[in-house]
């Protein structure tokens, strides 16, 4: 029983996650399931990254511009009157954002630092997502051949890699001197 007692904090924090990370993904879906409207469609998360993803391309040079698809919950990127691909709910990087807060949360102990470093890293994630929708409607534009290596392996290794790093820098916490 002593043995044991040694993984409680183990335990807990596993507990804990759990707990959170359902509880927020509960919210973010019973969030999917209202009914947008046009102007917000797919979901306004969704709009608003397909949004600011065409006005990042447009500042970088390119004729961008976004639709949504009919009948589906999603948004059409253009490159030049291409499409170069749709943006979907899984790419507003929210469920990586839930992921994340429900770690650092688990892991929580003075609630004003904890409170500071989810806002920093959400934004973070935040600001890596856009990045990684913008490099891939390059890629995709300009290099179809590498579409696949970037969307499945490369872009998911940046922006899981990024968390990763947050809570890296979360758990290993300057010492106090």
């Amino acid at each position: 029983m002593g043995a044991l007692r040694t993984y409680i904090p183990v335990f807990k924090f596993v507990a804990t996650f759990g707990i959170i990370y359902i509880v927020l993904s509960l919210i973010y879906y019973l969030y999917l399931q209202q009914d947008y409207n046009s102007s917000n469609y797919p979901d306004p998360v969704t709009s608003q990254v397909s949004f600011q993803t065409q006005q990042l391309l447009i500042a970088l040079g390119y004729d961008a511009q976004i639709s949504n698809v009919p009948h589906h919950p999603s948004v059409y990127m253009y490159l030049d009157k291409t499409v170069v691909y749709r943006v979907i709910e899984g790419c507003n990087a929210i469920s990586v954002m839930i992921l994340f807060v429900a770690f650092v949360l688990a892991f929580a102990k003075a609630w004003k630092k904890t409170v500071l470093f989810i806002i920093t890293g959400v934004i973070l994630i935040y600001l890596v997502n856009l990045s990684r929708l913008v490099a891939l409607a390059v890629i995709k534009y300009k290099y179809p051949q590498y579409d696949h290596i970037s969307h499945d392996i490369l872009f998911p290794a940046v922006i899981y890699g990024s968390v990763i790093l947050l809570w890296l820098l979360w758990i290993k916490k300057p010492k106090q001197t």
